[in-house]
């Protein structure tokens, strides 16, 4: 992939020669954390078909620790930060909440609950801090790359050759489906969302991503990356086609929130030009007078703002009221219990077929964050999640924006999508955002040889 990426510098340039062979990377140029994860971007298909998705962060870190003592008798840990501490704070909290509402009804499961979602990303999250990991963004460019091509040959294959009747409704067992007799959304294959009602004729697709909504999370992530190839084909190709995927996914938040974060983007970006921050407050100056002092343009663009507002709420009419009628309904259940929170979620909202009204659904800030956790809960998240954009804000000289662009995609998206709070892959692509970072060159031999910091060694090996 020499060809579609053209590094500004000849130590760069170096790099990439050393990283791609024509369109394809060069394993051996990798570390073993990039082999790591790019193995893990590629089998996303596989890990689908198994049904392991809940299990991968727990599979990673067995991975990662059986590595670690085979090659080196121990796991090293350095004293964590701040992030770290508050998550793993924040899985204790939730743990030792449901351990004295033990016998309580609807009690939601240790593992699923708490150990896979919270305890593990947080020992990843020590890890990476410890070790100083550092995953090159070529790496994850190419292997979201394949990525989008492996969703679109599936789209395809939906589309022209595999009939929806083979999967809806779901009949299809995932392998682990096959062994525990289970028959939630993890242990079958569908790539359309299973609780979901049909827009027009068709079903939500959410292919290798369980809910509709994460994968439109996961298009935009990949989206995000997209923006920093510097080949401008590779990136123009590759962005375009997340915008196509986001719109597959049918996810309204997604469709608002993403356009936001590309404009912060560049906003930020040339923010730190030498002249960009005065051409910016100029632009906003002018925009400012443009749109609110003279009336024509004003009532222009209010009406343009209505009508798309509008139009994305009268695409699903039926999930907007019924989201409406859930956030009340959790707001009064919150409001019965705001210190603590609640146990698990609340009553089923008979509003129509779908199993996912229920009370505390649908919105990660109302109804995971406040509803579940309260408001102390809530503040231990808060300052897990402000002291990670703190710490990426302080190690910012070796990071690209997408760290910064991610944090902020998915701030936005939580106030209306419950599919971020508790998902494995979820806080994977955070994960993965605090491991990408700048190796730092150095020149040796009077050659411009590329020198990385190893991605699974621990400090004085």
């Amino acid at each position: 992939m020499t060809q579609l990426y053209k590094p500004k510098s000849s130590v760069r340039e170096a790099q990439t020669n050393n990283l791609f062979s024509g369109i394809w990377i060069r394993w051996r140029a990798l570390t073993v954390g990039e082999r790591f994860v790019c193995i893990s971007i590629l089998l996303i298909p596989v890990w689908w078909v198994l049904g392991i998705y809940q299990f991968l962060p727990l599979l990673l870190l067995l991975g990662i620790a059986i590595y670690e003592w085979l090659q080196y008798g121990k796991l090293h840990l350095k004293r964590p930060n701040l992030p770290v501490v508050a998550l793993f704070a924040f899985a204790t909290y939730q743990l030792v909440k449901i351990l004295l509402n033990y016998y309580a009804p609807g009690r939601p499961g240790l593992l699923i609950t708490v150990v896979l979602p919270w305890f593990c990303p947080a020992l990843l999250l020590w890890y990476i801090q410890s070790n100083n990991i550092k995953i090159r963004m070529e790496v994850v460019a190419w292997a979201c790359t394949v990525s989008v091509i492996q969703m679109f040959g599936f789209w395809l294959l939906l589309l022209f050759v595999l009939p929806e009747n083979l999967f809806m409704p779901p009949r299809l067992s995932t392998v682990l489906g096959l062994f525990t007799g289970r028959d939630d959304g993890y242990k079958r294959i569908a790539p359309y969302e299973m609780s979901s009602l049909k827009i027009g004729e068709l079903y939500r697709l959410s292919l290798f991503f369980i809910s509709a909504q994460f994968f439109g999370v996961v298009a935009g992530f990949i989206g995000l990356v997209a923006l920093e190839i510097k080949n401008r084909l590779w990136s123009l190709l590759l962005f375009l086609a997340c915008v196509f995927l986001i719109a597959l996914s049918t996810a309204r938040v997604v469709w608002v929130a993403f356009p936001i974060v590309v404009g912060l983007r560049y906003l930020f970006f040339y923010f730190g030009k030498r002249w960009g921050p005065p051409v910016i407050f100029a632009l906003i100056a002018v925009a400012s007078f443009t749109m609110l002092s003279l009336p024509p343009i004003s009532n222009l663009i209010f009406g343009q703002f209505t009508g798309i507002a509008q139009a994305v709420n009268d695409l699903r009419a039926n999930s907007t009221s019924a989201r409406l009628e859930i956030y009340r309904q959790t707001w009064n259940a919150f409001q019965e219990n705001p210190l603590w929170g609640h146990v698990g979620k609340g009553e089923l909202i008979s509003l129509n077929s779908s199993s996912q009204n229920i009370v505390g659904s649908h919105s990660v800030i109302l109804g995971n964050l406040l509803y579940e956790n309260g408001l102390v809960g809530t503040v231990i998240f808060t300052v897990f999640w402000i002291s990670l954009f703190i710490w990426f804000y302080q190690t910012r000289a070796e990071r690209p924006l997408t760290g910064f662009c991610v944090m902020i995609f998915y701030t936005l998206a939580s106030p209306t999508l419950g599919a971020l709070y508790g998902m494995p892959l979820a806080s994977l692509l955070i994960l993965l955002c605090a491991a990408i970072r700048r190796p730092k060159p150095t020149r040796e031999y009077g050659t411009c040889q590329p020198y990385y910091t190893r991605v699974l060694s621990s400090h004085g090996r």
